[in-house]
C-alpha cells in the first residue's frame, strides 16, 4: 500500500498544477479579446503564450503597436512551438492503417505515433525499451531479449514491418524486440486490432511499423556514445557500452542516410548464488541504410539495407548439477526495395519487394562434460513482392487495391523435416468513403483481402472501419474485423528434447489456422488544445487458439504438445490522458484493464495482467534542459505449465520446475505486481547540437527472478552531437 501511495502521489501533484493551469487559462479566455488574424494565430499545437494573450486581449493598440509585439514575440512563440510540436504527432502523415499515406487526423483506423522527438528524449537504446511504458502494450523479457503483449495477444499475433514491409526472424514464434536499434528510427506506427484485411496472416493482435530515417537536409551528421552500469553483484564490471552514428545528404537527384552501431554488456543475475545468469550478455554490430532516387519527383525509386550481427552469451545450470554455457550467434539481414509513381494530387501506383534471412548458430557446452552438449543452426528466409494502386475515384471515394506474393523457408535442427517451405499469395481491396459533409463528417472504410495459403488453402478476412467527426474536437473510432494466423513451421514440425530436466515438446502436424473476430471502438475528445482525453474497448474471440498442453509421461520424460484449443478471448479497456501545461510540461497517463479466458480450461490466459497503468512525464525547459520520467505499473501475472506457449521469458523455467504430474501441472501461480520506473535528463549546448545526459531505469529496482527476470537498476550517461 505504501509503494502505490508513492507511486500515485507525483501524479496526484501534477493532476492539481493541471487543474490549476486549466482554471486561469478559462478566466483569461473569457476576457473579451480583439478578433485576429489568421497569421496572428497561435500554431494548433502551441498553448498560447502571455505576451500573445496581452496582444490579443489590447483593444486600443494600434496595427504598428501589434506587429512589433509580434516580432517580439516571434521567437518565444517559435521555441514554444518546438517544444513539444513531435510528442503526439497529430499533424503528421501515417501509412500503417491504410497501406498509404494518410493525415493522421483523418485517418478511420486509430493508429498510435511514437515520433522520433519521443524515441530521443526517452532515452531509448531499442525498440523494446521504446514501447515498455506506452498505453496497452506490456514489454516481457524472454531469453533471446525482450517480446510484445498487445490486447492480451502475445508476439506471434503482431505483425513487425520496416517500412511496410514483412521481416523474418522469430525466436519460439516470437519477434525479438532488441534487434531493433533506435538510431535507425524515425517513427514508430502502432494499430490495434485485426489488420489481416490489408496485411493478411499474423495481424491478428495489430501491426508494429517500423518507419525509418530520411535524410531531410542537404547534410546531416549525427553520434552519440552511452556507457552504463549497475551493482558489481548483479552485472560485473564490464558495464554497457553504446556507440551509434548516421549521417545523411540530399539533393534534387538523391537522398540517402546511413548508420552504424555498436553495443555491447555483459550478463546481469538476479541470483548470485548460482552460477547461472538471467540476462545475456551481448556484442552488436548494426549497419545499414537507404536511398531514394529523384526524392521530390513524381517517380521514386527507393533502396535499403538493414544488417545486424549479434552474439549472446550466458550460463544455465541444473538441479542435478549441471552448469552449461550457451551461446547465440545471429545475422540479421533485410534489403528493401520501392517504385513509385505519383499522378494527381493523391494518387500512386506503386511496387515493392523485400528480402530477409534470419540466421541463428545456438551451442549449448556442458562444463566437464559433452554428454548434454548441442550445437543448432537455424536459417529462416522470406520474400514478399506487392503491386499497389491508390486511386481517387473523387473527393469523397479514395480506393486502394493490390496483389501480394509471399514466401517463407525454415531451415532447422529442431525440425523433423530439417527443411520446410510455403508461399502464400493475396489479393485486397479497400474503400475510403466520406459518407457525410454537413455539420459532422463521416467516413467508412470497408476492405477486403483473400490469401491462398500453399498448406492451408483459401482464407478471406474483411474489415469495415468507420470514424466520426462529431466536432472538431471530438471523434469517434470503431471497426470489425476478421483475423487468420496458420501455424508457424516450429508449432508444426518442431522437436525438442532435455533430458537433463526430463521433457520433450512435440510439434504437430494437424494443427489447423488460428481465426479471429476483433471489435474495437474509441472515443478522442480535445476539451482545449493542449489536453485530449482517449477511451477505447476491444475484444478479441480466437479460435481454435494453440498452446502447448501436458500430453504423456513416460517412465523418463514428461511430453508437451502443442494442440488446438476450442476457444479462447480478450477483451478490455483503455483509457489515456496527454496534456501540455505550464508551457514547459507535459503528462500522459493511461490505464488498462484486459480480461482473458481460455474457455475450454475455463482459466485467464498465462502471463497476462488485468490492471496496468502508465506515466510519462516530460519537460522541456529554458537553456536546453530536458526531463522525462517513465512508469509502468503491472497487476500480478497467472502462470501454467500446462498452458505455457513457449513465448514467456520464463517457460522453460516453469516446465523446468514442473514436470511431475497433470494435477501439480494445473496449479496455478502469480507473478508479483510490480513498478517499472525510469528516469533521464539531458542538458544541450551550442543552440541544440550537443547534449549530455544521465538515466536511472528501474529506479525502484523491482524485479522477480521466475516471472518477471528484468534488469535490476541500471545507471547510464553520454554524449549526442548533431551537425
Amino acid at each position: 500500500m505504501v509503494s502505490n501511495l508513492q507511486f500515485c502521489f507525483p501524479i496526484l501533484c501534477l493532476l492539481f498544477l493541471f487543474l490549476g493551469e486549466v482554471h486561469a487559462q478559462t478566466r483569461t479566455n473569457g476576457k473579451t479579446t480583439k478578433p485576429i488574424t489568421k497569421s496572428e494565430t497561435t500554431p494548433a499545437n502551441t498553448q498560447t503564450s502571455p505576451v500573445d494573450t496581452k496582444i490579443e486581449t489590447t483593444e486600443d493598440s494600434g496595427k504598428e503597436k501589434t506587429q512589433v509585439g509580434n516580432e517580439e514575440t516571434k521567437t518565444e512563440e517559435s521555441a514554444e512551438e518546438d517544444r513539444f510540436k513531435d510528442l503526439d504527432n497529430k499533424n503528421g502523415i501515417v501509412v500503417t492503417g491504410s497501406r498509404g499515406e494518410r493525415r493522421l487526423k483523418d485517418s478511420a483506423v486509430a493508429t498510435e505515433v511514437i515520433s522520433r522527438k519521443r524515441i530521443e528524449q526517452t532515452g531509448a537504446r531499442n525498440l523494446g525499451e521504446v514501447l515498455d511504458t506506452q498505453i496497452g502494450i506490456n514489454v516481457t523479457p524472454f531469453f533471446g531479449g525482450s517480446q510484445v503483449q498487445m490486447l492480451g495477444l502475445d508476439s506471434k499475433y503482431v505483425l513487425f514491418l520496416v517500412d511496410g514491409q514483412r521481416v523474418a526472424g522469430r525466436l519460439n514464434n516470437t519477434i525479438d524486440l532488441t534487434r531493433f536499434k533506435v538510431q535507425n528510427i524515425e517513427r514508430i506506427e502502432i494499430v490495434k486490432g485485426s489488420s489481416s484485411s490489408l496485411y493478411g496472416a499474423d495481424a491478428i493482435g495489430g501491426v508494429i511499423n517500423i518507419i525509418t530515417k530520411q535524410a531531410e537536409k542537404p547534410e546531416h551528421y549525427q553520434f552519440r556514445t552511452t556507457y552504463g552500469n549497475g551493482r558489481q553483484m548483479n552485472f560485473g564490471s564490464q558495464g554497457e557500452k553504446n556507440m551509434i552514428a548516421d549521417v545523411g545528404f540530399k539533393n534534387n537527384f538523391v537522398a540517402t542516410n546511413f548508420f552504424g552501431g555498436f553495443n555491447q554488456a555483459a550478463a546481469y543475475d538476479l541470483d548470485p548464488r548460482t552460477p547461472a545468469t538471467t540476462g545475456n550478455s551481448f556484442q552488436d554490430n548494426n549497419l545499414g541504410g537507404n536511398m531514394t532516387f529523384n526524392p521530390d519527383g513524381q517517380f521514386k525509386v527507393k533502396t535499403g539495407i538493414n544488417y545486424l550481427n549479434r552474439n549472446q552469451a550466458g550460463v544455465d545450470s541444473r538441479a542435478t548439477g549441471g552448469v552449461f554455457d550457451r551461446t547465440n550467434m545471429t545475422n540479421d539481414f533485410l534489403a528493401l526495395g520501392a517504385l513509385e509513381y505519383a499522378y494527381g494530387k493523391k494518387n500512386m501506383v506503386s511496387l515493392r519487394g523485400n528480402f530477409s534471412r534470419w540466421e541463428n548458430h545456438y551451442k549449448l557446452d556442458q562444463r566437464n562434460s559433452n554428454e548434454l552438449d548441442v550445437r543448432e543452426i537455424t536459417n529462416e528466409f522470406s520474400s514478399q513482392g506487392v503491386a499497389q494502386i491508390d486511386h481517387e475515384v473523387h473527393k469523397d471515394h479514395m480506393i486502394t487495391a493490390g496483389l501480394e506474393s509471399f514466401s517463407e523457408e525454415l531451415q532447422s535442427d529442431r525440425l523433423e523435416r530439417r527443411n520446410a517451405y510455403r508461399t502464400r499469395r493475396a489479393a485486397f481491396i479497400q474503400d475510403e468513403w466520406v459518407v457525410w459533409r454537413q455539420g459532422f463528417v463521416w467516413r467508412l472504410v470497408p476492405g477486403v483481402r483473400h490469401d491462398v495459403d500453399s498448406q492451408f488453402g483459401g482464407q478471406t478476412t474483411p474489415k469495415i472501419a468507420t470514424k466520426v467527426d462529431i466536432t472538431s474536437n471530438l471523434v469517434f473510432r470503431a471497426s470489425y474485423g476478421k483475423g487468420f494466423r496458420p501455424p508457424s513451421f516450429r508449432e508444426l514440425y518442431l522437436r525438442f528434447e532435455n533430458p537433463g530436466v526430463g521433457y520433450t515438446v512435440e510439434g504437430n502436424d494437424k494443427l489447423r489456422p488460428e481465426k479471429s473476430t476483433t471489435v474495437n471502438a474509441d472515443l478522442e475528445y480535445s476539451p482545449y488544445k493542449y489536453w485530449t482525453l482517449s477511451l477505447s474497448v476491444f475484444r478479441n474471440d480466437i479460435t481454435d487458439l494453440i498452446q502447448y498442453s501436458f500430453g504423456t509421461r513416460t517412465s523418463e520424460f514428461a511430453t508437451f504438445q502443442l494442440k488446438n484449443v476450442q476457444r479462447a478471448y480478450t477483451r478490455g479497456v483503455e483509457a489515456g490522458s496527454r496534456v501540455r501545461f505550464l508551457k514547459y510540461f507535459a503528462l500522459e497517463l493511461g490505464y488498462n484493464q484486459t480480461d482473458t479466458r481460455d474457455l475450454t480450461t475455463d482459466r485467464p490466459l498465462e502471463g497476462r495482467a488485468l490492471h496496468q497503468g502508465t506515466m510519462n512525464f516530460f519537460v522541456n525547459a529554458p537553456d536546453g534542459w530536458e526531463f522525462a520520467l517513465r512508469a509502468k505499473r503491472l497487476d500480478k501475472r497467472p502462470f501454467y505449465s500446462t498452458t505455457n506457449d513457449f513465448t514467456a521469458g520464463t517457460s522453460t523455467a516453469l516446465i523446468d520446475q514442473q514436470t511431475k504430474s497433470v494435477e501439480e501441472n494445473n496449479k496455478v501461480v502469480y507473478g508479483k505486481p510490480f513498478t517499472l520506473l525510469n528516469v533521464r535528463m539531458e542538458k544541450k549546448f551550442f543552440e541544440g547540437r550537443m547534449s549530455l545526459f544521465l538515466g536511472v531505469d528501474n529506479v525502484l529496482d523491482q524485479y522477480e527472478l521466475t516471472y518477471n527476470p528484468i534488469r535490476p537498476r541500471f545507471y547510464y550517461g553520454g554524449l549526442q552531437a548533431t551537425f
